[in-house]
């Protein structure tokens, strides 16, 4: 996969390789040699998985060894599902100086920083879940609310014409949906001046720079409680619902984690 294309259909494949339940091994698949040091055993697993990196990227000049890094981590049980957040490119991986271990030093704190990013971002979407159902919970007539933030956990970015699309609705009735959204908070405008007004998940929005954090301590999310469970696993229905239909539509859904 050349990096300087813009193949529309690459994000789409390498989702669906990541959510992938087929029981891979790097030895089968990676297009390298899979002779082994004798000590191999032995050595840290993330050291060993930097290894096979160089090597894929000395073999493959494009950017396929850095999007296969998920999926190595997977297949070398070093972690349980294949992670996107894991994902690292390092021009030094082609090259064989001397002196590696700058380099090593570098890419294990790369992993260390996306893997602390991507807890960020799973805690922004369990609170997310958690403000969702607290606002359907509250709302009066609450109609499609909970199905639209139940989308925005698949597609933080949305405009009226793709939720339209995706829930049935017409464009104008979409759009109303997501500006009642934005009234609640529970999403924020970033259109500018577009002629499509377009809408993120406000954690997203806030990372962007879209809109000011408040001054001050930050809004907690609203807690677990037992009158939120029925609205919660009502929301959790929609997401299983909305999954199977994205998948029908050939639209990556969420990628799901074993034994979660």
């Amino acid at each position: 996969m050349p990096s300087h294309l813009d193949d529309h259909h690459a994000l789409r494949n390498w989702q669906t390789r990541l959510a992938s339940q087929k029981a891979r091994h790097w030895r089968d698949e990676l297009p390298i040699s899979t002779e082994i040091a004798a000590d191999w055993a032995e050595r840290p697993a993330l050291l060993r998985a930097l290894e096979i990196v160089a090597r894929h990227a000395r073999a493959d000049s494009t950017i396929t060894p850095w999007l296969t890094v998920p999926w190595l981590l997977k297949s070398m049980k070093i972690t349980h599902a294949a992670l996107p957040c894991l994902t690292i490119g390092d021009k030094a991986l082609r090259l064989a100086p001397r002196d590696t271990q700058p380099i090593i030093v570098r890419n294990l704190r790369a992993f260390a920083d996306r893997a602390e990013e991507g807890l960020v971002r799973l805690q922004a979407l369990e609170d997310n879940r958690l403000r969702a159902a607290d606002a359907v919970r509250d709302a009066h007539r609450p109609g499609k609310l909970a199905t639209l933030l139940s989308l925005m956990q698949f597609m933080p970015v949305a405009s009226p014409r793709l939720v339209a699309e995706t829930l049935d609705l017409t464009i104008s009735g979409a759009g109303k949906l997501l500006a009642r959204a934005a009234d609640l908070d529970l999403v924020v405008e970033v259109s500018g001046r577009q002629a499509w007004r377009t809408y993120v998940a406000r954690d997203l929005a806030l990372s962007f720079g879209f809109v000011q954090r408040s001054v001050g301590r930050p809004l907690a999310p609203p807690k677990y409680s037992a009158n939120l469970e029925p609205v919660l696993q009502a929301f959790d229905r929609e997401m299983a619902e909305l999954d199977a239909k994205l998948a029908s539509l050939g639209r990556a859904g969420c990628v799901h984690f074993p034994g979660a």
